[in-house]
């Protein structure tokens, strides 16, 4: 076996590969293993830094911009007038950055994750948008996340999202080693692809408190779906912006929280 240290990059820069020691019922023995990347990244908005993120490095670009949007940074992808990756600096440039209204202070979110702190408690205004679904496109939806999480399946350790129109085309999709950041990363690719997010729904891996929820509102995402449980604080945000929240989707079950006119269904 190699020394404990021997790694190698995969060529998405999503993993390394590390020679392991398994243990099983038929004993121990040497394998090979791949396993999420992490990093810190540092954003800077006009040059003022916003926040030091625990990010998988990669698809940068697209998670500033997400980032920007999600977290109330910016009011929409043009007001976004360049983005530059300088290793794992990111650089945004743009013309609606107001310093004074950036709190100083950083939160620790229920992830475990350390973002700046936006304040989500202030949001009322109702998401819009004339989006109807069918419980299939929904269930559909899980099946495609499911899909797409080869990273996941690969690794056990990444969060992964999708962004899905109403005829149930996959327009985005992202995987992170935190769901926020997975949000953020499919949220900026559908950005600059130009999707009308109105007119699109969320599929997400893992639990949906208030701070994700608030992520598809300030992108205009009216239905966010997770497979798995949501706090208190996200149902309340949803219902109070008219936000469609699906939790424990698994076909053929699945708990709608808030605004279930949204759902043909039911």
């Amino acid at each position: 076996m190699q020394s404990e240290n021997s790694t190698r990059a995969t060529c998405s820069g999503l993993t390394k590969e590390y020679d392991v020691y398994t243990v099983s019922e038929t004993g121990i023995g040497n394998g090979r293993v791949e396993v999420c990347v992490e990093d810190t990244v540092t954003l800077l908005l006009n040059d003022t830094r916003i926040a030091n993120l625990t990010v998988t490095p990669a698809e940068l670009e697209e998670f500033a911009l997400g980032y920007a949007v999600c977290e109330g940074l910016v009011p929409g992808p043009s007001a976004v007038e360049s983005i530059t990756v300088d290793g794992l600096t990111v650089h945004i440039r743009t013309n609606a950055f107001h310093e004074e209204r950036i709190s100083p202070e950083t939160e620790i979110r229920s992830s475990g994750g350390v973002g700046v702190k936006t304040p989500w408690h202030e949001l009322a205004a109702p998401v819009q948008g004339n989006l109807l679904l069918d419980l299939d496109t929904i269930f559909g939806g899980m099946d495609t996340l499911h899909r797409m999480a080869s990273t996941w399946k690969s690794t056990g350790g990444t969060h992964c999202s999708v962004i899905i129109d109403a005829d149930g085309v996959l327009q985005s999709h992202a995987e992170d080693m935190g769901r926020h950041t997975s949000v953020d990363k499919a949220v900026g690719k559908a950005l600059s692809a130009g999707i009308d997010l109105s007119g699109c729904f969320m599929a997400c891996t893992g639990r949906m408190p208030a701070g994700m929820v608030a992520k598809a509102s300030r992108a205009g995402v009216p239905v966010i779906v997770t497979n798995n449980a949501p706090f208190s604080t996200g149902i309340d945000l949803a219902r109070r912006l008219d936000m469609t929240l699906v939790g424990f989707a698994r076909r053929p079950r699945a708990v709608v929280y808030s605004a279930p006119h949204r759902i043909r269904d039911i």
